[in-house]
């Protein structure tokens, strides 16, 4: 009488990897009021041409300062009521590349801007995740072949070809530092620490003694490449 169990063995690996984060996004928001649409949009489109000309300054290429949202509006009191003026803004990302310049970019921005700039966050991440990921796989299917031959062992078999392979991965997430700015009190404390990557790799093998006695072993094909012949 044949076996009922399969003739392979799926197990699942995880990996990780970790590095230290060398890309600051800065977002900025310049705020203003004034009495007309026209002079609230000079007012802040003022303020946005002294902080580009101060990130170039820097040496920040224009390639890595984004507007991400613009835009006007009629402000109200407490009451909810309509009052003359408006209120208009602009938000930029600025890409830094290094971290230690950021104290003195943000104090040269805000000594730019004075009161009109805000800081709406900071968000470390690492620019080129690829690396990461990939060691992340390597350490974690290492890790599937390592839990396979010890399930081996405790078998009494051996591993054979690998017949099918799934991962899932995690990227590093970004990590928001969020503040707000006044011109005399720029100052910024931010500790990098490191971002992390996790893999989750599930792998089947074959038995390499597999004798072709297990009853029905369908589960073991690599469905991914089988046709529909429905």
């Amino acid at each position: 009488m044949g076996s009922i169990l399969p003739s392979c063995v799926d197990v699942t690996g995880i990996g990780t990897a970790s590095a230290a984060p060398d890309l600051v996004n800065l977002d900025l928001r310049v705020t203003r009021d004034g009495t007309s649409v026209a002079a609230t949009l000079h007012a802040v489109d003022d303020v946005v041409r002294a902080i580009r000309v101060v990130l170039r300054d820097a040496g920040i290429p224009d390639s890595v300062v984004a507007t991400t949202s613009t835009g006007i509006h009629q402000r109200y009191d407490d009451q909810g009521r309509q009052s003359s003026g408006f209120t208009g803004f602009h938000t930029l990302r600025v890409g830094v590349s290094d971290l230690d310049r950021l104290n003195s970019i943000v104090e040269a921005t805000v000594a730019a801007g004075g009161d009109a700039v805000l800081i709406d966050g900071i968000t470390l991440s690492i620019a080129d995740p690829a690396p990461l990921l990939t060691l992340a796989r390597e350490r974690a299917f290492a890790d599937a072949r390592a839990r396979a031959e010890e399930y081996a062992g405790f078998a009494g078999r051996s591993l054979g070809e690998v017949i099918w392979i799934g991962d899932s991965v995690a990227a590093p997430e970004p990590r928001m530092y969020a503040m707000r700015a006044q011109a005399d009190e720029a100052g910024l404390s931010i500790a990098p620490g490191e971002s992390t990557v996790t893999a989750q790799v599930s792998v089947r093998w074959a038995w390499s003694d597999d004798q072709g006695d297990h009853g029905d072993d369908t589960t073991c094909q690599d469905t991914t490449s089988q046709e529909d012949t429905a």
